[in-house]
C-alpha cells in the first residue's frame, strides 16, 4: 500500500504544529508504510500534489485540510466547492481507489453528489459528517490504516474499519463506496445503525 499525503491548513495550523498530515506521515512511517507528504498553498499546488499522485499510483490519497457542507478551504482559504474539488480530479490519468478526507464535513452528501456528475472518482472516500478536532481525526485515522495494513482495500476492510471508528471515536464517521450499477455512492453506516462497545464479563 502506498499513501499518498496532501496537506493544506491554515496558516495558525502550520504555526501551532497541528497539522494531520504530519501526524499521519508519522505514523505510517512507524507501519512501515510508503508515504509521501505534499504541502500545498493554493488550489494550483493541489492539482499539482494529484497529478504526482497519479504518476505514483498511490492506492490511498489522504487529504487534510479544512472543510464544511459546501467544499474545503486551502491554506490561503481558497474554498473551492465539491464541483471545483471533484473536477480537479478530472484532469487524472490514475484515481487512487481510496480517498480519505480528513476535512470538517469530508464526508458529507456534497463531495458524493459531485463526484456521481463527473466521470472519474474514487471507489471509496472515508471522512466524517461534520466538525471534528485535530486529535479525533488523529484516533480515527490510526484505526484506519491498522486495518488497512492488516487487510485489503475494499469494502470489508473499510466496514470493519468504520465499526471500531465510530464506536470509539465518534459517530459522524462514514464511507462512501461507488456502486456502478446504481452509479450512485452508497454510504455506511446506513442511516440510523450505530456502534457501541460492550463490556464483557471477565470469567478467567
Amino acid at each position: 500500500m502506498k499513501v499518498m499525503i496532501i496537506e493544506s491548513s491554515y496558516p495558525e495550523d502550520f504555526y501551532h504544529n497541528r497539522l494531520d498530515g504530519n501526524s499521519v506521515s508519522g505514523l505510517l512511517y512507524t507501519m512501515r508504510i510508503e508515504n509521501k507528504l505534499r504541502y500545498v498553498l493554493d488550489f494550483e499546488h493541489f492539482k499539482k500534489a494529484l497529478e504526482e499522485c497519479a504518476e505514483g499510483r498511490f492506492e490511498v490519497l489522504h487529504i487534510s485540510c479544512h472543510g464544511g457542507e459546501d467544499g474545503i478551504a486551502l491554506a490561503d482559504n481558497v474554498q473551492p466547492d465539491w464541483n471545483e474539488f471533484c473536477g480537479a480530479f478530472q484532469d487524472m490519468d490514475y484515481v487512487p481507489p481510496v480517498l480519505v478526507m480528513s476535512a470538517c464535513c469530508g464526508a458529507s452528501s456534497g463531495i458524493a453528489q459531485a463526484f456521481a456528475r463527473q466521470e472519474k472518482h474514487p471507489k471509496i472516500i472515508l471522512g466524517s459528517q461534520k466538525a471534528l478536532t485535530y486529535s479525533q481525526y488523529a484516533a480515527a485515522w490510526s484505526i484506519l490504516y491498522h486495518r488497512f495494513q492488516s487487510g485489503k482495500l475494499n469494502r470489508d476492510t473499510a466496514q470493519l474499519a468504520l465499526k471500531q471508528i465510530v464506536a470509539v471515536v465518534d459517530k459522524s464517521f462514514r464511507y462512501l463506496r461507488w456502486d456502478g450499477e446504481k452509479k450512485k455512492f452508497l454510504h455506511y453506516p446506513c442511516s440510523g445503525k450505530s456502534y457501541t462497545i460492550l463490556e464483557t464479563q471477565d470469567n478467567g
